[in-house]
């Protein structure tokens, strides 16, 4: 071995050790975590082998956790908040849209139209972090480990749609408050629907379009009754990891900081990035793009289809940003209250360069 590679491998070693010795003084811990349903993506790609494969390695087997999906459980969405809260599961994964209602603040980082893209809505989740982690322990009573998105959530139709004009009358989806003010806003009218109802209802023409993730609308086969996509992004389906603050607080502050350690180096951008490559593939082979490359979300490969691809022109999208501040900001505004209004306009507001005005 020449002199350059032995030093190498001794920087190397140097590196490792001082992380072995510290995953073996962390005390064994064991956690109940629930998470995100068996089908998503986020259980197969990001939750599942968190939980299974790299917090048991990088803890040296110390720290390790039961981790169930809520369809194991038969949990819903709405639910798995109070779950957290009551400390069912010590750690509980899931999606904010479904638990909007618990707490105003869930949509100011994911309002209905707002970040057109995912490099916006990350220094939003940033800019917004700090007041999240205060608000869900002081009215939520656990601790946020972290936020990512699911991808872009965008308009799949079964009927013709060229453009904004043509959604006037039509029956859509929705999936959160805000995307139901921004759907009654450009004239459609807004339907609350589970997701595994959507392409019955669109083969009987219950609905005419429905707002899901471009890489969710491909794996659940929407391709099979839609036949246009609109890249009209409503939002992200941003996910949550929150902890029991009793059970948080009773940790070691060794298990603490490596938990939150992992989430942030580890769990969070693998998020971002299934994130990344969800939005653009599902778009990509759901309208038969040349780019198209159905194994980038395997385990759940996607498939190849034809819809038509609609997308916004810059007159649309001025008339979006338009619709957005008329309609869909000030009915999130008396929702938030004066108080949530300022934090957002502090953090967030400052981000976009947007300030609101405190419903009266």
């Amino acid at each position: 071995m020449n002199t350059l590679a032995r030093l190498l491998g001794a920087t190397a070693l140097a590196c490792i050790l001082p992380l072995v010795a510290a995953a073996q003084d962390l005390p064994q811990t064991k956690l109940s975590v629930i998470g995100s349903p068996v089908n998503s993506p986020n259980w197969t790609n990001v939750l599942q082998p968190f939980w299974n494969e790299t917090v048991p390695a990088d803890s040296n087997g110390r720290v390790t956790a039961n981790a169930v999906s809520m369809t194991d459980l038969g949990a819903k969405g709405p639910e798995l908040m109070r779950l957290a809260a009551s400390g069912v599961a010590d750690i509980v994964a899931g999606s904010t849209t479904l638990i909007s209602g618990e707490l105003p603040e869930n949509d100011s980082i994911d309002l209905a139209g707002l970040a057109q893209d995912i490099d916006t809505l990350q220094k939003i989740i940033d800019a917004y972090r700090p007041t999240l982690e205060e608000r869900y322990r002081e009215r939520l009573g656990v601790v946020p480990l972290g936020f990512w998105p699911t991808g872009a959530q965008v308009l799949w139709c079964a009927t013709p749609v060229e453009g904004l004009d043509d959604l006037a009358g039509k029956k859509v989806r929705v999936f959160s408050t805000t995307t139901s003010s921004l759907t009654a806003a450009l004239g459609a009218t807004p339907v609350t629907m589970a997701f595994n109802e959507v392409v019955p209802a669109m083969q009987r023409g219950v609905i005419d379009c429905a707002f899901t993730g471009s890489n969710s609308g491909n794996n659940a086969k929407w391709t099979d009754v839609a036949t246009h996509l609109v890249d009209l992004t409503v939002g992200w389906g941003v996910n949550f990891i929150v902890a029991n603050s009793k059970t948080w607080d009773a940790l070691d502050p060794a298990v603490q900081t490596f938990l939150r350690d992992e989430v942030r180096t580890k769990l969070e951008p693998a998020g971002w990035e299934m994130a990344r490559v969800a939005t653009q593939q599902g778009i990509w082979c759901s309208v038969g793009d040349d780019r198209c490359e159905p194994e980038s979300t395997a385990p759940r490969n996607l498939t190849k289809a034809g819809l038509k691809l609609v997308e916004l022109t810059e007159a649309e999208s001025a008339r979006l940003r338009e619709i957005v501040a008329e309609h869909v900001m000030p009915e999130f505004t008396q929702a938030c209250g004066s108080d949530c209004v300022a934090r957002w306009n502090e953090t967030v507001g400052t981000v976009l360069d947007i300030q609101l005005n405190a419903a009266r």
